[in-house]
């Protein structure tokens, strides 16, 4: 019997989806996205939609010309859908949304998209005919898209600075939780001699123990030395 195929009705439908450029829009002061190819899968039956990059390994298979395994991505699973899908392509784009920008209505943002504006950067350069194509204010909107990236420019150091600081904060906290944890976990191994200094441990074992401790021994030494008197002062 021929092997059924485990995607024959699976549904995969690949399309653009503008994902957030963290380090862009850092740069940049305002939201950058870039388009990036994605695949949506559905399976009949479920409520579930999974959606993967298209350049996303989906499963590894043996390659029996090296005899070694490789991967398969989204794109190579549902070929047929995925070779359907870039002969109707856009071009991708990098940039500001429409949708992000205060200055523009839903309506103008329509119109925009209906003339292949999709960014703010793409109107901020547009001229000669394609400008007038937009029809009355589309030199508003042109000059107001430039100002618009002028101002998030100059903001731009100072949204770095911000995330650097916030970043700073982070692992500061990070740092801060890993030393509460390391020293609860101390006491609790130090037990009754958590609260004292080196000097009160040293003191400790001198007199507990009859002499000094040799050397200059850490207090982790300590600890274990004034431990072991307590312990045998308690079964004396």
């Amino acid at each position: 019997m021929p092997v059924r195929d485990p995607d024959e009705n699976t549904v995969a439908i690949f399309k653009i989806m503008p994902i957030p450029n963290p380090s862009k829009s850092l740069a940049a002061g305002r939201p950058i996205y870039d388009d990036k190819e994605v695949c949506e899968i559905r399976n009949p039956g479920s409520r579930n939609t999974s959606v993967q990059y298209a350049t996303t390994v989906s499963h590894w298979v043996d390659d029996l010309e090296s005899g070694e395994q490789r991967p398969v991505t989204y794109a190579e699973r549902f070929s047929r859908q995925y070779r359907q899908f870039k002969e109707h392509d856009v071009q991708t784009k990098s940039g500001t949304p429409l949708d992000l920008a205060p200055f523009l209505t839903v309506s103008r943002r329509a119109e925009l998209r209906a003339l292949n504006i999709y960014t703010v950067e793409m109107l901020a350069a547009i001229d000669g005919q394609p400008l007038k194509n937009i029809g009355l204010g589309g030199r508003e909107l042109k000059n107001q898209a430039q100002e618009y990236i002028e101002e998030s420019l100059k903001t731009a150091p100072n949204l770095q600075l911000q995330a650097e600081l916030e970043e700073l904060r982070a692992r500061n906290a990070l740092l801060q939780e890993d030393n509460e944890r390391i020293k609860a976990a101390q006491d609790l191994m130090e037990g009754e001699f958590a609260e004292m200094n080196y000097e009160q441990l040293w003191d400790f074992v001198t007199v507990n123990g009859g002499k000094a401790p040799l050397g200059k021994p850490n207090r982790k030494a300590l600890v274990r030395m004034a431990q072991q008197l307590r312990q045998s002062d308690n079964a004396a």
